[in-house]
């Protein structure tokens, strides 16, 4: 099979949309071929997630920001793909009224249930998923891949989570707020927890903005606890660290399938259902709005998850039983099994 995976990552959008297209990507490419289509604009804000796609060594297709139906329709009748699988927000009824002819198959990686989608089959990989009422905006037999047992994890989690040593004290805390911080949120939390004597390990994102990332590594020649990170390896991080504050996006399922308890923050209003469903269901201790972050409140949290072994074993315990490590190679299988 032919494979389009339509999906865009930069500094206004993030990268978390590029990052798990990339591990669906990886598993359907053993038996198919598999081509991005991305937008590229004079501006630039689409580059960071071009360029990682490309590093992992997939063909991009390069569209308009402005004509992106009629862009994606002329691809097609080049490359003729049996599969476009699309993941993101800036979409509506006609952008897939206006494919579903086009191709064998149709599929829709989905977050919020927003429009109506005339899509084969919709991915949704959040906790919340179950709770959305597809009846309305997806056709009676569209296929439903719903919940973390679906969730997309890179590879290189497998292997770290089997080789995590679980220890008795915290010594080592990661902060990790996405692939962009344009809201400088990674100093305003750096500012709050500056006084702990823990080893603070930060992950700048690869669509990070060039002044954030130097204020942090002023930061750490500041202060010597602090450490950061470009080009992170996050599961060789997760595997060190011992408790966690994390944007409330897919970062949360690596971390539950790292056995790395979190706190977690919304940076963004989209996040807020599914986090506070992630705390309902103990996959985080707790959650703090960025726009409210209180000093007192996050350190509060932080020397609770320190202090207390029994509290981060129950974060444990919850979230080992809801993240399936091999999610992504079912998905695979079952879209391979709907072409045939």
């Amino acid at each position: 099979m032919k494979i389009f995976i339509r999906a865009d990552g930069g500094k206004s959008i993030g990268l978390g949309h590029v990052m798990r297209m990339l591990v669906l990507a990886y598993k359907l490419r053993k038996k198919n071929q598999v081509i991005f289509i991305c937008r590229n604009d004079i501006d630039r804000k689409y580059e960071a997630g071009i360029n990682i796609i490309e590093e992992n060594e997939f063909e991009v297709l390069k569209i308009e920001d402005e004509n992106v139906i009629n862009d994606i329709l002329v691809l097609q009748r080049e490359y003729k793909a049996d599969i476009i699988i699309t993941d993101s927000y800036e979409v509506n009824e006609d952008y897939f009224n206006s494919l579903k002819s086009h191709f064998k198959l149709t599929g829709y990686v989905d977050d919020i249930n927003k429009c109506y989608m005339n899509v084969d089959f919709i991915i949704n990989q959040n906790i919340n998923a179950k709770y959305l009422d597809y009846s309305k905006t997806t056709k009676e037999n569209t296929r439903m891949f719903l919940g973390p047992q679906y969730c997309m994890l890179r590879e290189e989690f497998k292997i770290a989570c089997n080789e995590k040593q679980e220890k008795d004290s915290v010594e080592d805390i990661l902060l990790t707020l996405g692939g962009m911080d344009d809201n400088n949120n990674t100093m305003k939390v750096l500012n709050n927890i500056k006084g702990l004597k823990q080893k603070i390990h930060v992950v700048l994102g690869n669509a990070f903005d060039d002044n954030v990332k130097r204020q942090v590594y002023n930061f750490s020649k500041e202060y010597e606890n602090i450490y950061q990170y470009e080009n992170a390896n996050m599961s060789e991080l997760m595997r060190k660290c011992d408790i966690a504050i994390s944007a409330c996006g897919s970062t949360i399922y690596e971390l539950c399938a790292m056995h790395v308890p979190a706190i977690g923050i919304i940076i963004a209003d989209n996040q807020r259902s599914v986090a506070e469903l992630m705390k309902k269901e103990k996959m985080i201790l707790d959650i703090i709005d960025i726009e409210q972050l209180e000093c007192n409140k996050i350190l509060g949290l932080l020397q609770l998850l320190i202090n207390d072994n029994m509290v981060r074993q129950e974060i444990k315990n919850y979230s080992n039983d809801i993240v399936n490590l091999y999610g992504a190679e079912k998905l695979a299988e079952n879209i391979e099994r709907m072409f045939c």
